[in-house]
């Protein structure tokens, strides 16, 4: 018999985070483009970010060639939207205006240029995931990248991260915002993030949480 979800949030009723959620009244504009195979997985915390802000899109793919905003950001060349991402030539977050004028410094004057929103585009899913969706959308490879120097490590203590310098999703768009919008109050996800992450330990309990997760 299949266990009942929570419509919004889509977990089982008894895993359900929408209790933790609270709303935030975002400036900037939150894109997340998640790999099919993260959606599957009822840790994720791609839908922390997607419930909480009020200012964010969820698209869930691997080729997104079709996506009409993706390629029209990209014809505009639109110096207000970024890919969060650390590749080879990525500055630091707290940059981007000084990106931004640089980029607009080397468009011609006769360009017509609508200006979008400020938005940041996220990929979310394993390393090995967000390679593909790049590998598979040679557009995204074409937006100027910017990348988070972590605060601190990662407090996901129920997923195994390659890097210690990795960060989930709730954490990354927390970071990012807190860079962009000091003035927004972006703590409320950290707060159910962690609270999903408690509530895990205790349902697969502390010998088996030990075993498994704290030798990291």
């Amino acid at each position: 018999m299949a266990r009942s979800r929570c419509r919004r949030c889509s977990n089982a009723l008894s895993a359900c985070i929408c209790q933790w959620i609270s709303p935030i009244d975002n400036q900037t504009r939150v894109i997340i483009l998640q790999h099919p195979d993260e959606q599957k997985k009822p840790l994720g915390t791609a839908k922390i970010v997607a419930l909480s802000l009020q200012n964010c899109v969820l698209k869930v793919g691997a080729d997104f060639t079709q996506d009409e905003d993706i390629n029209r950001w990209v014809a505009l060349k639109d110096p207000q939207v970024k890919i969060l991402y650390p590749s080879e030539s990525a500055v630091e977050l707290q940059y981007w205006d000084s990106q931004t004028s640089a980029i607009e410094s080397t468009i011609k004057p006769s360009t017509s240029l609508k200006k979008e929103a400020r938005t940041l585009i996220v990929l979310d899913g394993t390393w090995r995931n967000t390679r593909e969706i790049l590998n598979l959308n040679p557009a995204l490879k074409r937006l100027p990248a910017v990348r988070l120097l972590p605060e601190s490590p990662s407090i996901y203590r129920i997923r195994k991260a390659p890097f210690k310098s990795s960060l989930s999703t709730v954490e990354a768009v927390t970071q990012a915002l807190k860079t962009l919008e000091p003035s927004t109050e972006v703590e409320s996800m950290m707060l159910c993030f962690r609270s999903m992450i408690d509530y895990q330990i205790s349902r697969m309990g502390e010998a088996v949480y030990k075993k498994n997760y704290q030798s990291q």
